[in-house]
């Protein structure tokens, strides 16, 4: 990142827990993949616009350093060092450094040595996991950027989640210091009719949906962000969360799991086959033998879970993201066809999403 003329560019470091391992928390699941995220594979530098308390905006990226992450900020005129220290907090909420995760490291631990004696048949092979420092999740810098993107993944190909969250940013975003677009406000989601999600965003049945929760947030009638730190025990946060438009049992158990409540597996269409084919299944097992492997991890089983079913993306060859003109249609969890009439919907699928 380099300032433009007018600009400012602030630089500083950030320690990280270790082990630390920037690129396995990119693409822990697919929203790298999504504007306004910008990730360089080669360089190892991942990027967005961030918008400040104040309303400033500003673009920031992070790359790996000597001693944990390298920390650039930039925005068009004076940058102050609050400012700074607020762009570096967003990205560190955005890289789940907030998260500690030594309980589940210990419990993981504990568990593979029962694995590895022969005493836990059923239990996930995450030494990988353990060695590298995985579990941390890609997460957005609000709640609210989350769980729209969220919707824009149920019931469709990643390819249609790319295009409408592109183009939620193209047609409603903000010009960032560096000129690329910022996710938008729910405010100016909240300006436009449920035709202009159907028609621009592309976004089909999910267009009330949008609508509804954008609309909530701007109003103040929901505060999302308040989700983030809430001391709610995770069944209340679960209803609060599916109660919203749109928020099935998929829905509600992938916002919860970037929340950093990992004790639901959110299955999916994609979880559930994949899951067979790791374990050597003939047929996907039911949901309650599912839920049975992961037990053991209590309010981890969820990220145990995602370990497993992500682990060849992180290896020498790794298997994801596909194309794009190679993604896959993934169906839905029930048979039935996806419907909204103003309230909850029951359908949940995605692909390699998380």
């Amino acid at each position: 990142m380099a300032p433009a003329p007018g600009g400012a560019l602030a630089e500083e470091s950030v320690l990280v827990p270790e082990p630390f391992d920037l690129a396995l928390v990119v693409r822990s699941h697919g929203w790298y993949d999504l504007p306004p995220w910008r990730w360089d594979p080669a360089r190892q530098v991942l990027g967005r616009p961030l918008r400040l308390g104040s309303g400033r905006l500003v673009d920031a990226e992070v790359a790996p350093a000597e001693r944990g992450l390298a920390f650039h900020a930039f925005a068009d005129g004076g940058l102050s060092a609050a400012e700074s220290r607020e762009a570096r907090a967003g990205l560190g909420i955005c890289l789940a450094l907030d998260e500690d995760l030594e309980p589940f490291r210990a419990l993981a631990a504990g568990l593979e040595a029962r694995r590895a004696a022969g005493t836990g048949k059923d239990l996930p092979d995450l030494r990988w996991a353990l060695a590298r420092g995985a579990g941390r999740l890609l997460r957005s810098p609000t709640v609210f950027e989350d769980a729209v993107k969220t919707l824009c993944t149920t019931n469709c190909t990643w390819a249609l989640t790319r295009v409408m969250v592109a183009n939620l940013c193209d047609k409603l975003g903000e010009a960032s210091p560096l000129g690329s677009r910022t996710f938008p406000t729910a405010a100016a989601m909240a300006a436009r009719d449920e035709r202009f999600f159907r028609d621009e965003i592309r976004a089909g049945y999910r267009a009330p949906s949008l609508l509804a929760l954008a609309r909530a947030n701007a109003e103040g009638a929901l505060d999302l962000e308040a989700l983030r730190a809430s001391p709610l025990p995770t069944e209340v946060v679960a209803e609060r969360i599916s109660a919203l438009a749109g928020f099935g049992p998929y829905a509600t158990e992938h916002l919860l799991r970037l929340l950093g409540r990992h004790g639901h597996l959110a299955l999916d269409s994609w979880t559930r086959p994949k899951l067979a084919r790791l374990r050597g299944k003939r047929s996907v097992p039911k949901d309650a033998t599912l839920r049975r492997w992961y037990a053991p991890y209590g309010e981890y089983a969820g990220l145990a879970m995602w370990l497993e079913v992500t682990a060849d993306w992180h290896g020498d060859r790794p298997t994801w993201p596909p194309r794009a003109d190679a993604s896959p249609r993934r169906g839905r969890t029930s048979g039935a066809r996806p419907r909204h009439r103003g309230g909850k919907k029951r359908g949940t699928s995605e692909k390699e999403t998380g």
